[in-house]
């Protein structure tokens, strides 16, 4: 027992960490100043707060473990916006974006040594709150507290410090445990005009800061503090790790991997090839697959091949898939099978290929080898395709002509003349499937629920566009009642083998756009280097209905005029999968949709639930003029997978993105889901 006691106190000394607190512009810190803290790799916060004179709305996004990446929406009380709080917008609002990097956590040394990070604030944008700083933190495991020391330039001008102490964090009381105080030293010159925008926010009476965090079930955040020595300040938050989440509820819906009934009988007599091919249909469908086509022929050292065909869409990870296949293929498979090759495919199209030799397989069912054995003796290939002379084709069926699905339809806008949000909310209802096994087919019908944009213009009252609007007009068919159809299209993709795809489609491809589109994809299995070309030639869709229009609007200044359209788009494209950091990248340059040419840069951190976040950013020759400077686009995007909410697997997925600003350059069109994403989905693990 003593040894127990032993192993149990260093295990929770192993994975004890200490609490990471935030302060009111959401990033690790104290009150108004930073630390070099972080939250968890993955890790999505919301947040507000109230710090007089602003209202601050906040989010979070711990990109990987050492980027820590926020953005803020200020409101400035009482300071009316000089051009559209006469038509309803309110008080004047800024938005902006922080970033840190840590150089070194505390945690790398087992808090032994301090951590620290390098940050700057509202680096995009007005950049009226702009500051850059380094600081370092230090943190007392035995004393429950941590302290921090800094220096920064701008609106953090000079030292800066502060400290937290969690008097009750080993109390078993969830309710104190949690509880924090904290005190600090900032360092921002608040009376300087040049530095604090807001003349409600000039006054200084204090520079120490301090007050009291609350944080329950390791998920909600309450802070109230005392700042500047002139008014008291509180703000809300929730975080939580969609990044390493397994789901919210467990997979009870999910099948166990195969174990039986066995039956490996050779074909003959008593097992006939049409009795066997039953036997797969039921065992793959048991275990969430569709087998769609099944075939034997010789190879060239006359073993006997059994070649199957499955489309998988309910495992999102490409190793639950082959653990399934694994086990379906040691226990049905005849003993007289030598090899069998599985191949996978996506959306009408073989992606790739598992080659089983069965002695192997039979070993691994016995328990005389392991999965990862198996694993590297059954690598990831290139689509075979058999002499169709030379094969028998033991049965083939068609997979479902039509699938279902309901999925939100929520659009957002910031910045409206009207207000500062402006939203719309509906339900997308979806019908999916195949034509003749390979032709894919999409409708999508919308209906909206709830609105307030019918205000909103579709034209920039300060700075509108003054290139062609391709997609600065998007409120005009956000306001169609009714019911809608976004998307309506077909789609043929080709896999020409040696990791070659080609992709056709045709028809309405989103609310404003449709037309034909065509990409050339090389992408080999095991490559984490992929390159591309696709090009489109599209049609601007009426606001409402199913026609089109020939015509696009151009501003000059403030005057509007119409001119003949007939949209192109054309890029090639660079992928790369940094597999070592769950991070992905994409070049993509060419003509853009209004005719400006440039490149657009695109990063993506993966995690292993599936959450994926996506940042670009866009340099064209468009001229895009935004308050005086060249705009370039520049966004982020959140794809999230849907089945951490299900009790099954499901790699359905919800995407929401959103631009700096709704502007023209760099815009392209939608044509459909793109190739690469389509095979790389199949073999992230």
């Amino acid at each position: 027992m003593d040894d127990l006691q032993v192993v149990e106190y260093w295990d929770c000394r192993i994975c004890q960490k200490f609490p990471t607190f935030y302060n009111h512009l959401l990033q690790g810190g104290y009150v108004n100043m930073p630390s070099s803290r972080m939250g968890a790799d993955g890790e999505l916060s919301l947040g507000y707060s109230w710090v007089p004179p602003y209202h601050n709305w906040n989010a979070r996004a711990q990109l990987l473990e050492r980027l820590e990446l926020s953005i803020n929406y200020r409101v400035f009380r009482g300071v009316e916006d000089p051009v559209l709080s006469q038509f309803g917008f309110g008080d004047f609002s800024d938005k902006g974006a922080n970033a840190k990097f840590a150089i070194l956590l505390p945690e790398d040394s087992g808090y032994l040594l301090p951590g620290i990070a390098v940050g700057t604030d509202d680096f995009l944008g007005t950049r009226a709150f702009k500051s850059r700083y380094i600081v370092a933190t230090k943190v007392f495991m035995d004393l429950d507290m941590e302290a921090s020391i800094g220096w920064g330039e701008w609106r953090i001008r000079g030292f800066f410090g502060g400290f937290s102490w969690m008097p009750f964090r080993k109390c078993p009381y969830p309710y104190l445990s949690g509880l924090s105080l904290c005190a600090e030293y900032d360092a921002i010159p608040y009376k300087s005009e040049k530095r604090e925008p807001h003349p409600d926010g000039r006054v200084k009476k204090n520079p120490i800061n301090f007050g009291v965090k609350w944080r329950f079930w390791d998920t909600v955040d309450l802070s109230a503090s005392y700042v500047r020595g002139d008014a008291f300040a509180f703000s809300a938050s929730a975080f939580y790790n969609f990044g390493e989440t397994k789901g919210f509820v467990p997979k009870v819906d999910n099948p166990l991997p195969y174990r039986a009934p066995i039956n490996c009988e050779p074909l003959g007599r008593f097992r006939s090839e049409s009795m066997m091919s039953q036997e797969l249909i039921y065992a793959f469908h048991d275990q969430g697959l569709d087998l769609l086509e099944a075939s034997i022929h010789y190879d060239y050292c006359c073993q006997k091949v059994l070649r199957l065909s499955i489309y998988n869409d309910n495992y999102r990870l490409e190793n639950e898939l082959r653990e399934h296949i694994n086990y379906l293929l040691a226990f049905v498979i005849p003993c007289d099978i030598d090899k069998v090759n599985v191949v996978v495919l996506s959306d009408g199209f073989p992606v790739q290929e598992y080659r089983y030799y069965m002695p192997y397989v039979r070993k691994f069912g016995g328990g005389c080898m392991g999965a990862y054995e198996l694993k590297v003796l059954t690598p990831l290939c290139e689509v075979s395709y058999p002499d169709p002379y030379c094969s028998k084709k033991l049965f083939e069926t068609k997979r479902s002509p039509y699938y279902f699905s309901l999925l939100p339809d929520f659009r957002s806008f910031f910045g409206s003349s009207k207000g500062k949000f402006k939203f719309t909310f509906g339900l997308i209802g979806g019908v999916e499937g195949f034509f003749y096994n390979d032709i894919y087919y999409c409708i999508k019908a919308g209906y909206l629920f709830f609105s307030d944009i019918d205000n909103v213009r579709g034209v920039d009252r300060l700075n509108p566009s003054q290139i062609i609007n391709v997609k600065s007009d998007l409120p005009l068919y956000l306001k169609q009642r009714g019911v809608t159809f976004p998307e309506l299209y077909i789609r043929k993709v080709w896999n020409m083998g040696q990791g070659w795809y080609h992709k056709l489609a045709l028809g309405y491809f989103e609310r404003q756009y449709g037309g034909i589109a065509s990409e050339l994809l090389w992408y080999p299995v095991c490559s984490r280097w992929a390159l591309g070309i696709e090009g489109a030639l599209l049609g601007k869709r009426t606001h409402t209905g199913l026609g089109f229009t020939d015509e696009i609007r151009k501003f000059h200044g403030f005057i509007p005029s119409y001119q003949k359209f007939i949209g192109y788009q054309y890029f090639a494209n660079i992928y790369y999968d940094w597999k070592d950091m769950n991070m992905d990248f994409r070049i993509k340059a060419g003509q853009f949709l209004a005719r400006d040419v440039g490149i657009r840069y695109e990063i993506s951190r993966y995690f292993s639930s599936g959450l994926r976040l996506t940042m670009w950013y866009t340099r064209t020759n468009g001229n895009d003029r935004l308050n005086g400077e060249t705009y370039y686009d520049k966004g982020i995007m959140i794809s999230m997978p849907l089945d951490i909410f299900y009790t099954c697997s499901s790699r359905s997925r919800w995407r929401y993105g959103m631009s700096a600003w709704l502007r023209d350059v760099g815009v392209s069109a939608y044509t459909g889901e793109e190739l690469y994403y389509l095979i790389n989905d199949q073999r992230q693990n």
